[in-house]
């Protein structure tokens, strides 16, 4: 991957120690053992991603994820494997980073969203002024490295005809483009935060997109 220019930000990338930690969290996730070693994430994990959040104020309002499983529903390891970074979702869309032994997880767009959401999306994608700004959302990020989600649906919704010419995209459930980056090297350096942004710069379009066309929910999911 080609080296980017480097600016000065709060975000110095993520340190080596981060994963570090979250190879022992794979190895110890017990609520004991994240306990005795909570600076550690708070440190390595936490502080560099408010400061990621810090260098993208204009981008929306930062949450970060509690590392806890809710394990009264869903059963599993009690400790949450990686760090999510979620900005900018009080609308229809956002934008998400991701940490873990996966890769870094650089994503935007709609994940989850509700039926009137979803009703209203495909109503965009079958406006064929609409579907042609979104093509082109859709394009500016998959030129800067990002994939669109894969369709959930095997057939397409009720109400559209099978040979909808955008059926492709009236298949899926949520929109959201997205890119895992493997483990090297620029994560460690100031350089991640450049690459981060340039990416989700090339999402905003869609964010753009959804929030206009979409808007946020009005019924419960």
């Amino acid at each position: 991957m080609p080296r980017v220019p480097v600016t000065t930000t709060a975000f110095a990338g993520f340190p080596r120690e981060a994963i570090d930690f979250l190879r022992d969290l794979e190895a110890h996730n017990d609520r004991d053992w994240f306990k005795a070693n909570r600076a550690r994430y708070d440190e390595y994990l936490v502080e560099p991603a408010r400061a990621l959040a810090e260098d993208l104020p204009d981008l929306g309002s930062p949450h970060l994820f509690r590392p806890w499983n809710d394990t009264r529903f869903r059963p599993g390891p009690p400790l949450k494997e990686h760090l999510g970074l979620a900005i900018g979702y009080g609308g229809a869309g956002g934008y998400y980073v991701d940490l873990s032994l996966d890769g870094l997880l650089v994503a935007a767009g709609l994940h989850a969203p509700s039926p009137d959401q979803l009703d209203r999306l495909r109503r965009a994608i079958d406006d064929d002024s609409a579907a042609r700004s979104l093509a082109r959302a859709v394009a500016r990020a998959r030129k800067a490295g990002l994939e669109l989600n894969e369709p959930e649906l095997v057939r397409g919704p009720r109400g559209y005809p099978a040979d909808h010419p955008r059926m492709d995209l009236l298949r899926r459930r949520r929109l959201v483009v997205f890119q895992r980056h493997p483990l090297r090297a620029w994560l460690h350096r100031p350089e991640a935060g450049v690459r981060i942004r340039q990416q989700l710069d090339a999402a905003t379009p869609l964010v753009r997109w959804l929030r206009e066309r979409v808007g946020p929910a009005q019924t419960r999911r």
